[in-house]
């Protein structure tokens, strides 16, 4: 009976050893760059866990200005808003998002910093009643109890480790794919480099179709959370703006294709209800330009100062006349 209690023992002591080696290892490593403590010159992949990843940088940066919405915000350039707002901007533009989580983030970040303006960028589809899975790493409960030590350990029991230094140690050149929340130029020469064009046109259009007939429906919760956000914004009296971003006329064709216009011109028309915004997503000189897009969902970074020039009004930028209409209350 002995021998056997002491091999139990031994049994858990050594499990628990192991276990705390693979976290040490893995919080040395640090894919996805949340303690960034040792610099062992492999670049942090954020993509493994884009929410955490943002929330633990949001609280060391403490911005004063946010860009809020999805993908196509997530590759502005940041220094193109804070060239208007002459704070520290903070891109909280999440590939595959929700209005739910944007709102959440968005009430956190109000709660905790001196947020003076808010940029939000809109995109139909996240306002369909259905949605696909996302499969990301949201958590409300990091929002309302922060990054706690039971959180950090899961963190480092979860992130892909392997798949993680298959990847980097197979793209060594890459570096500063991420800045500040939003995506840099180098990551987007990345991504074309990477990808033929006319397969990722083909590819985010197949995508998109399957979207928009399987899920893609108004409803009576559609807007649930984007009224939440603007409310969220009145009551801070922050200086909020709105857009609409400028996808390539093949998606809106696309819609029409899949029957769904009626559900485009309600969302249209639903959010002027709720505040004024910028309306860029209509067939337009831009929209009709496939060179200054990455895919037909994506504009290029280098084109997103023209949203802004817009949006604050610049009359010093040249911007092509049919390219955003201002939609009043």
């Amino acid at each position: 009976m002995k021998k056997h209690k002491i091999y139990i023992f031994t049994s858990i002591f050594f499990s628990l050893l192991i276990f705390s080696f693979g976290i040490g290892i893995k919080y040395i490593i640090d894919p996805v760059g949340l303690n960034n403590k040792f610099d062992i010159g492999l670049y942090k992949d954020v993509a493994l866990a884009y929410r955490t990843q943002k929330f633990v940088e949001l609280n060391n940066f403490k911005p004063d200005t946010l860009i809020v919405g999805g993908s196509r915000v997530h590759y502005l350039n940041n220094q193109d808003l804070a060239k208007y707002t002459q704070d520290r901007v903070y891109n909280l533009g999440f590939s595959f998002s929700t209005l739910e989580e944007q709102y959440y983030y968005l009430k956190y970040s109000l709660e905790h910093f001196d947020i003076k303006n808010v940029v939000i960028g809109l995109n139909l589809y996240t306002f369909s009643e259905r949605l696909e899975e996302n499969n990301s790493d949201f958590d409300k409960d990091l929002l309302e109890d922060g990054f706690t030590l039971f959180k950090q350990i899961k963190h480092y029991v979860e992130v892909p480790l392997f798949k993680y230094l298959k990847y980097v140690l197979n793209h060594k050149e890459i570096e500063n794919l991420y800045k500040d929340g939003g995506i840099t130029a180098s990551h987007q020469n990345v991504v074309i480099k990477n990808n033929p064009k006319e397969e990722m046109w083909k590819g985010t259009l197949k995508g998109y179709k399957e979207k928009y007939e399987d899920y893609l429906e108004w409803g009576e919760e559609s807007t649930k959370y984007y009224k939440l956000m603007v409310e969220l914004c009145q009551k801070y009296g922050v200086n909020l703006k709105v857009f609409t971003t400028a996808v390539h006329s093949d998606m809106i064709k696309l819609l029409e294709e899949t029957d769904k216009m009626d559900v485009f011109y309600q969302w249209k028309n639903e959010i002027a209800k709720i505040y004024p915004y910028w309306d860029f997503m209509y067939e337009n000189s831009i929209t009709n330009n496939k060179d200054v897009y990455i895919d037909p969902s994506h504009l290029k970074q280098e084109y997103g100062y023209l949203y802004f020039a817009k949006l604050f009004n610049d009359e010093n930028i040249e911007v092509l006349k049919d390219f955003g209409v201002y939609i009043s209350k």
